[in-house]
């Protein structure tokens, strides 16, 4: 769950890129999607996508009581499914933010770079540093090492891992 620190940065990074668009994928409480909401001017957008029907609900009720509900998109369903459908439909998104089940952060990294983000965009992927913190054994470390080492062989972008909760990557496809 992105906690207050977190979704000062994701305002912050929205305001700072003037970002329009925002694809959050994992809404969970939808701490996120608000702040990125927060942080887009009064004509933007986030789409956020949750897979729980009995989660989505709840984030929706958030979502209804903020003041910036009416910014917010949400799809529940398959996160992939729903990524495609957005890709097959031509919406860009100037902040991709990969905050999901760490089994398939490779599959939307992909998904958002074959045609998702905007030109200039930024992805972020939540909890990073978690391969390091996660007990070994634990599948989701092994699962965020191989996306960290997917995203750092990857010619098409540069990236930086900050140190914010449990890591954030900012990654920039190159120019």
């Amino acid at each position: 769950m992105v906690g207050t620190l977190e979704s000062q940065f994701l305002k912050m990074q929205a305001q700072i890129k003037g970002a329009k668009n925002c694809l959050d994928v994992g809404t969970f409480t939808g701490m996120s999607a608000v702040a990125f909401a927060e942080g887009v001017p009064a004509d933007g957008k986030v789409h956020t996508l949750e897979n729980s029907e009995e989660v989505a609900k709840i984030a929706q009720e958030a979502f209804s009581a903020s003041s910036v509900g009416g910014k917010i998109v949400l799809h529940v369903g398959d996160a992939k499914a729903s990524m495609e459908k957005l890709k097959a439909d031509g919406v860009k998104f100037d902040i991709i933010f990969l905050d999901a089940d760490k089994e398939n952060y490779i599959a939307y990294y992909d998904l958002a770079m074959s045609g998702l983000l905007a030109e200039g965009g930024i992805i972020l992927a939540d909890n990073s540093l978690c391969a390091l913190l996660y007990d070994q054994t634990d599948v989701r470390s092994t699962k965020l090492h191989e996306f960290n080492q997917h995203v750092k062989n990857d010619k098409r972008v540069e990236q930086v891992m900050l140190t914010i909760r449990e890591g954030i990557t900012l990654i920039r496809p190159v120019q």
